[in-house]
C-alpha cells in the first residue's frame, strides 16, 4: 500500500514544535526549583537585600551649644546636626556603642549612659547630655490662671514688696528645657533653673554690661539677689507668680 511521505515544510514545523515544548518545560522547572513552584518557602532571589532594621527612636541632646539628634540600633546610626543628616555604622567599642563611617571622615557618635560624645569634620564637642522632653504647656482656661511657669513672659510687679521703676521692664522667661532668661531692669541675663515639686533653684545666672541710671542699677541689683535667693514657687490664685527665699526675699510677676 502506497503511503505519501510528509513534505519537507510538514517536518520542519513539526520539529519546531518539538522543541519549543521541551524549552518550555525545562524554563518551568527551573523557575520551581527543588521545592516546587516558585522554590522554597521563603526563599529570595539570589543577590536580593535583607529588609532593613527600623532605626530606633529619636533622642535629643545637647553637645554644648549644638543641639543634636540620634536614632540607633545595633547597627547604624542616623545622626542630625543642625541641617546636615549623616548615616553612620556600628564601631567596635569596649563600652557605650560607637558609631562612624568612611564616607564622612572625622564624624561619629559615641553613646554612653544616657550621654554621649561627638566629633563632626575633625572637630570634638564637649560631652553631650540628653534633652529633657519638652512638657506640655497646659492653656489656662478661660480667663482663669495659668497653670505652668513656661506659657508666658512673666513681668515682675514687685521686689521684696516694693514696687518697680516706672517705664522699667524686669521680666522672666522660664525654657521647657530648665533654661531662665530675660531683662533684668537694665541688662539682660541668662541662667539655669530647677523645679522639684515646690523647690525653685536658679544657677549660673550671667548678665550684659550695660550702665542705666542709678534706681535702675539699684532695682536690678535687688531683682538679682532675690532671684539668685529663690527657694521655693507658688502659682497664686489670681494668677501671678510668687518667688520666696528664705531670707524674706520676694519676687512677684504676672
Amino acid at each position: 500500500m502506497n503511503r505519501s511521505l510528509p513534505s519537507r515544510g510538514a517536518w520542519r514545523r513539526a520539529h519546531l514544535g518539538l522543541l519549543a515544548g521541551v524549552s518550555v518545560v525545562l524554563l518551568g522547572a527551573c523557575a520551581a526549583g527543588p521545592g516546587g513552584v516558585g522554590g522554597p518557602s521563603g526563599a529570595k532571589p539570589p543577590g536580593a537585600a535583607a529588609p532593613a532594621r527600623a532605626i530606633g527612636p529619636l533622642v535629643n541632646l545637647r553637645c554644648g551649644k549644638q543641639e543634636i539628634a540620634v536614632r540607633a540600633n545595633a547597627e547604624q546610626a542616623e545622626l542630625t546636626v543642625g541641617t546636615k543628616r549623616y548615616l553612620l555604622q556600628a564601631q567596635r567599642s569596649a563600652s557605650g556603642a560607637r558609631y562612624a563611617s568612611s564616607a564622612y571622615p572625622g564624624t561619629s557618635y559615641w553613646s554612653k549612659g544616657d550621654g554621649g560624645m561627638l566629633m563632626v569634620d575633625g572637630q570634638a564637642y564637649p560631652e553631650c547630655a540628653t534633652l529633657a522632653a519638652t512638657p506640655p504647656v497646659i492653656a489656662p482656661a478661660e480667663g482663669g490662671p495659668p497653670r505652668d511657669l513656661t506659657v508666658r513672659e512673666w513681668v515682675v510687679e514687685g521686689i521684696d514688696g516694693r514696687g518697680v521703676v516706672d517705664n522699667s521692664r524686669t521680666t522672666m522667661t522660664f525654657d521647657p528645657a530648665g533654661q531662665i532668661a530675660g531683662r533684668a531692669g537694665c541688662n539682660r541675663y541668662t541662667g539655669s533653673y530647677k523645679l522639684q515639686g515646690a523647690r525653685f533653684e536658679v544657677k549660673g545666672v550671667a548678665t550684659t554690661r550695660m550702665i542705666c541710671v542709678p534706681a535702675l542699677m539699684d532695682q536690678e541689683t535687688r531683682f538679682l539677689k532675690a532671684l539668685d535667693a529663690t527657694s521655693t514657687w507658688r502659682l497664686q490664685p489670681d494668677g501671678s507668680l510668687l518667688l520666696t527665699g528664705p531670707d524674706g526675699r520676694k519676687l512677684l510677676a504676672r
